[in-house]
């Protein structure tokens, strides 16, 4: 069993040659954004200010792989603060440079200056994943780098590098504001007074361990992060590096958040069911203990779901057949107000993405599925309980494209999403009134629409509010006009905001001046249907609206028109 070693300590015997800090492979890349930054140094500024000159400011714990034998300690948790730190500390010592006092003061906390009677070689005191050891070596850890930090073109870098960048600049703008004097005290003060509580292991399970339930004083881990350590470690050291890089490739592909996305689809994936304890429990629990080592989870599962939601996010699937319509249905799912549905789309695009004809009718019938949900109102625990089910015959071998199947949508569940398109669509949430419009123009338009108009509005072609005196008043008495003035047949879409004034125009007009564009075309299928009428009376809504029951039933194969309509 592996001891447990714990020690508080104030920065200078932290930053001293009992300790080469090194940051792993397998750990993420340096998160701390200007935000944390920040937050450390106004705290560190204020206390120094306002307590007593012997109080102790306690910066937290660090979790370190560590045996007695060697002065290398591996980094589990700590790699922000301590990098911030260092950051702080090269910014004070540059800032001091020249300074007869203070000039060469702080670089052995930053440098290990080597000691040849201990065999101690020159070196940096924190050693950053190879990804950025080379870049904050030369930029930060080195004399005078800080200045080159601050001239660097902050468009040619990302991630851990940039952040380096942007919390060294401002550190070193904010001491250029303070006069030498009090920059030196207060690199003292964080040296002398600054504690540090490490914990040490020579077992990295038992460092993880303590890593896992201890709390990360800033930026919270996420759950990739405790991942990603508890999986890479899992492989052998020859291939660890090269599963690491891609596993950060994915996450940068995807971004950091993206990725905690994925890996909850996984856990959908293989769970099939609600949350009922935490996205890392059930991942562990239904996800890594299914699959038989580290090696097989990143490569037949992490690394090609991961390729799959990127396709899916970025509705990018490549092939010479269908790609455009099967591009298209994964746009519109992603119009509905959840991301519920992405596990199934992820399990389709990973089982039949060789098998294209087979791709787009599973992902024609969920796209129905989750508008039908959305159009219908069903709230999260019986949407994520169908979709369970769709995942679960998917993987007892059911054909999903056969009417009954759980990707089907039931008689009732039809004619309940025709009775919602039936009724006053206007007075839904603007979210679903929206969606529900261009889903009709894109059946309209029978071709692949792209709704990317910088402005897109919903218009009554009857006014709500007629004016006094208005045609609409003589041709609608007012129990049609409630009947009728925010249902399908009486709404058009517009690529410009919404004009009070022109909206109360009388038909005529306002085709003229509100419907058309420059061209005499309108951007929308749905407006250029109305263009066509030469009069705007119950018996036009009334056609039109029937019309366009019948565009969502055959698209969308609703049976039940009928008796909607009757």
């Amino acid at each position: 069993m592996s001891t447990i070693k714990g020690s508080d300590l104030k920065l200078h015997k932290v930053l001293s040659s009992d300790y080469e800090f090194h940051i792993p492979e397998y750990q993420r890349p340096y998160a701390w954004e200007v935000e944390q930054a920040e937050e450390l140094f106004e705290d560190l500024w204020t206390f120094m200010e306002q307590e007593d000159k012997s109080e102790e400011y306690f910066l937290g714990s660090i979790v370190l792989v560590k045996d007695d034998k060697t002065n290398r300690a591996d980094v589990v948790d700590g790699q922000q603060r301590l990098t911030t730190l260092t950051i702080l500390l090269s910014a004070i010592r540059d800032r001091l440079q020249g300074n007869g006092k203070w000039g060469a003061a702080f670089d052995k906390y930053i440098m290990e200056p080597g000691d040849i009677t201990l065999d101690l070689e020159e070196k940096p005191r924190l050693c950053l994943r190879s990804r950025d050891s080379e870049f904050f070596s030369r930029y930060v850890q080195n004399p005078g780098g800080m200045a080159e930090l601050t001239s660097l073109d902050v468009s040619r870098y990302q991630d851990s590098q940039l952040n380096i960048i942007q919390n060294g600049s401002y550190y070193i703008d904010r001491l250029a504001n303070l006069e030498e004097e009090q920059v030196g005290r207060f690199g003292q003060f964080i040296i002398r007074n600054c504690i540090l509580v490490l914990v040490s292991t020579e077992s990295f399970k038992s460092a993880y361990r303590i890593f896992s339930v201890m709390n990360d004083r800033g930026l919270d881990l996420e759950p990739s992060d405790i991942l990603k350590a508890n999986i890479i470690s899992g492989i052998g050291e020859r291939e660890r590096t090269q599963y690491t890089e891609r596993w950060e490739d994915a996450e940068i592909r995807l971004s950091r958040r993206g990725f905690n996305d994925l890996i909850a689809h996984i856990r959908m994936i293989f769970r099939k069911e609600k949350y009922r304890r935490s996205v890392l429990d059930e991942f562990n629990d239904y996800v890594v203990k299914a699959v038989p080592g580290s090696k097989t989870l990143m490569d037949e599962v992490i690394l090609p779901y991961a390729d799959a939601f990127e396709v899916i996010r970025n509705q990018s699937f490549v092939s010479s057949e269908r790609a455009e319509s099967i591009n298209e249905l994964f746009s519109w799912l992603h119009r509905v107000n959840n991301m519920d549905w992405v596990p199934v789309a992820m399990e389709f695009v990973r089982r039949y993405e060789g098998d294209t004809e087979a791709l787009e009718k599973h992902l024609v019938m969920l796209e129905r599925l989750a508008a039908s949900m959305f159009i219908r109102g069903v709230y999260v625990t019986p949407r994520v309980e169908r979709y369970g089910r769709v995942l679960t015959e998917l993987e007892a071998g059911v054909n999903l494209l056969d009417e009954g199947s759980s990707l089907d949508l039931t008689p009732q569940a039809q004619r309940e999403t025709l009775e919602r398109l039936n009724g006053n669509v206007y007075d839904y949430p603007a979210l679903l009134r929206m969606y529900i419009m261009l889903r009709m123009d894109s059946f309209l338009a029978a071709t692949t629409v792209s709704y990317k108009h910088k402005t897109t509005t919903i218009e009554h072609v009857l006014p709500q509010n007629p004016s006094e005196g208005s045609q609409w008043l003589e041709n609608w008495p007012e129990e049609e006009r409630e009947e009728w003035t925010n249902r399908l047949g009486n709404l058009v879409l517009l690529s410009r905001q919404k004009n009070s004034e022109a909206s109360n125009y009388d038909f005529d007009l306002k085709k003229q001046k509100y419907f058309q564009t420059r061209n005499g075309v309108s951007l929308y299928a749905c407006s250029t249907q109305v263009l066509n009428h030469q009069r705007w009376t119950e018996k036009e809504v009334k056609t039109r609206q029937h019309d366009l029951l019948n565009v969502f039933s055959s698209n969308w194969k609703l049976k039940g028109l009928d008796l909607v309509t009757r």
